[in-house]
């Protein structure tokens, strides 16, 4: 006899096979698990680990001995409540979850689920009440240490283009304090690749609906892995895990949450399948009824006979015979209310205890450089694995060369003026979709304690060494292929000018890419951004053939720097016009001229030097990424 609630009466049977045992589970509804996998029947041998509920057991000779490995916790839930404006959301909920439990969250849409899951975890406090664990504010412990809870949406928040292995490591990583040595985030992965049985699949990529990789039922476990690599990890919160799979799947899921819970966890899991065999592996139901109001909470068969149902699923049929307020009165006078809330809250003493503090909690030192260096690695990994991406980004400069040469067979100012907007449009486009791709996942890792500098950082330098390649490339191709040198151009400045440019356009995309919430307003803002680039730059129509509002907008207007500072690398632009079937070579400054891009014809007025013309566009980039930051720092303190 194995005394806990997580045990089933009967729960297994060991047989003797030969001269050897096997273990045989006797389908209770709760797993047996042997060496971390559930198993119908196996093979008990002397370096077997099995485990039955919170126990340990392990077969010495014919003898079985047993090891309890559980510490025992409480979560406590008392009167929260919450409003917004004249809506009540939650109406004085109490309730107390103890460690090893199961807790399905089920209730009509708009009874508050959501809403009750965000108060408890922190998201969105409630504005009564408070939520203990072990006697401590809930919410303290958690301000120390956000690796205590574990959150799995209901969208599988993993990146695609990772392998399970990948994937598991960086989460790692980036949640462990910066005294965790490597080897140790390795061995914190191999244990959850054995805790959820996916070390067959560790090498295989993730993937999605557009590429393929594992399994929807496997992308749910990597994403809920992700969760456990913190042994701290104490409480879980599943919102609707087995959510597009199918029953079997399904019930894989619900019974590794079972494991999850006897090996000493609180987890929550809200769902709407309520057939027996997810049932049968729950301990509690909570149900919510219309208004954020607590209709019950005990195990499913006390429930049905509350509601007066043959199963559970026939629960929601009753809402509509009351109202949600007379389902909350009828709860709290059963006595299912006094054994499963008052005994309970009883039995931890809670009973007029006020708030108390979570003590000299500190949290765990995390290093940005290491963030950093993690998420640079990752990102570079996300890009290399995306090869059709890859492929066009690098056929783009060599495109753009072979097009510039046979159109301009000479640099010509049309021809600079086409490779400082190619440069602009590299770092553009590259950018504008990056920071809306992953937000969820960033917002995921934020809340245990991702910096916003070292995700933004890793962005520009990841997506600036990109950028600055196809710049380089495409200036040099340039440079060499209508032959700058001959009109005194220098290479190195023409090709640190392009780069400089490219990543201007980089820190615009990313400035656009914190804005918006979807890609397609993202990217639907590029022609908005470019075209008055082109309209403003003096290529089309001179500087000073425009009105007074014209001129005041080109002085904001990125491409007119950069075309300008592109100009000002060489000593002459070929004319635009033939003469016996050649270009003729101008000086630049009469170019400038034409342009609008000095005040005089005179010889001694260059306009904006080059120095300066570099420092307005550095500056430019470093004024648009700090606005970057400070969005994503935003939308990130949302979180919090």
């Amino acid at each position: 006899m194995l005394a806990d609630p997580q045990v089933a009466p009967r729960h297994a049977e060991l047989v003797r096979v030969g001269d050897g045992w096997r273990v045989v589970d006797l389908a209770s509804g709760r797993p047996t698990v042997v060496n971390g996998v559930a198993v119908g029947s196996a093979p008990l041998g002397a370096d077997t680990v099995l485990r039955i509920g919170p126990y340990t057991l392990r077969r010495v000779d014919d003898e079985i001995r047993v090891f309890g490995e559980r510490t025992f916790s409480a979560l406590s839930v008392r009167g929260l409540t919450r409003r917004i404006g004249g809506t009540l959301l939650l109406d004085d909920v109490r309730f107390t979850v103890f460690t090893g439990e199961v807790v399905a969250l089920v209730g009509p849409s708009g009874s508050g689920k959501t809403t009750l899951l965000s108060a408890i975890n922190g998201l969105a406090p409630a504005d009564d009440g408070e939520v203990l664990f072990d006697g401590r504010s809930f919410h303290d412990l958690l301000a120390a240490d956000r690796s205590v809870v574990g959150s799995v949406p209901q969208d599988d928040l993993v990146l695609p283009e990772l392998s399970v292995e990948e994937s598991l490591w960086s989460s790692g990583r980036l949640r462990f304090p910066r005294d965790v040595r490597d080897a140790e985030v390795d061995r914190e992965v191999e244990r959850v690749l054995d805790e959820l049985d996916i070390r067959h699949i560790r090498k295989s990529r993730i993937g999605d609906a557009v590429r393929r990789g594992i399994s929807g039922g496997q992308r749910k476990r990597v994403n809920l892995g992700q969760e456990l690599m913190s042994r701290s990890t104490r409480v879980l919160f599943l919102d609707e895990p087995t959510s597009g799979l199918d029953p079997r799947a399904s019930q894989d899921i619900v019974r590794l949450v079972r494991q999850l819970a006897d090996a000493g966890r609180i987890v929550f899991l809200v769902t709407h399948d309520l057939s027996p065999e997810i049932i049968a592996l729950v301990d509690h139901l909570l149900v919510m009824a219309p208004g954020g109001r607590l209709a019950f909470f005990g195990p499913p068969e006390e429930a049905c006979r509350h509601f007066g149902v043959a199963t559970a699923d026939g629960v929601f049929s009753r809402f509509g015979e009351r109202p949600p307020a007379e389902w909350a009165e009828r709860y709290r006078a059963s006595e299912a209310w006094r054994r499963y809330v008052i005994t309970r809250e009883h039995l931890l003493g809670l009973e007029g205890v006020a708030r108390r503090p979570a003590g000299a909690s500190v949290p765990p030192r995390r290093s940005a450089l290491l963030q950093l260096r993690t998420l640079v690695a990752r990102t570079a990994r996300v890009k290399a694995r995306d090869r059709t991406g890859l492929f066009v980004l690098a056929a783009q400069p060599p495109i753009l060369a072979a097009v510039m040469q046979v159109v301009f067979p000479a640099p010509t100012a049309p021809m600079l003026f086409m490779l400082s907007l190619s440069c602009m449009w590299f770092g553009m486009s590259a950018a504008v979709r990056e920071l809306i791709a992953d937000r969820v996942v960033w917002h995921r890792e934020h809340r245990i304690g991702v910096g916003v500098g070292a995700y933004v950082g890793a962005k520009v330098l990841v997506l600036g060494g990109i950028v600055a390649v196809q710049a380089a490339f495409l200036a040099t191709a340039a440079y060499f292929g209508v032959g700058m040198a001959e009109y005194g151009f220098a290479w190195a400045a023409l090709a640190g000018v392009s780069v400089l440019v490219a990543f201007l356009g980089l820190s615009v995309g990313l400035f656009t890419s914190a804005i918006w919430g979807s890609s397609e307003a993202a990217v639907g803002t590029l022609p908005l951004l470019l075209i008055p680039q082109i309209t403003f730059s003096g290529i089309m129509v001179s500087l000073r053939d425009m009105g007074p509002l014209a001129k005041g907008v080109t002085w904001v207007t990125f491409q007119r720097y950069a075309f300008d500072a592109i100009l000002k690398t060489g000593d002459e632009v070929a004319n635009s016009t033939y003469t016996k079937g050649e270009f003729e070579a101008q000086a630049v400054g009469g170019t400038l001229w034409k342009l609008g891009l000095r005040e005089t014809a005179s010889v001694e007025d260059v306009g904006l030097s080059l120095p300066v013309l570099a420092g307005v566009m550095g500056g430019a980039s470093a004024l648009l990424l700090a606005a970057t930051l400070w969005r994503v720092a935003r939308r990130a303190k949302r979180l919090d």
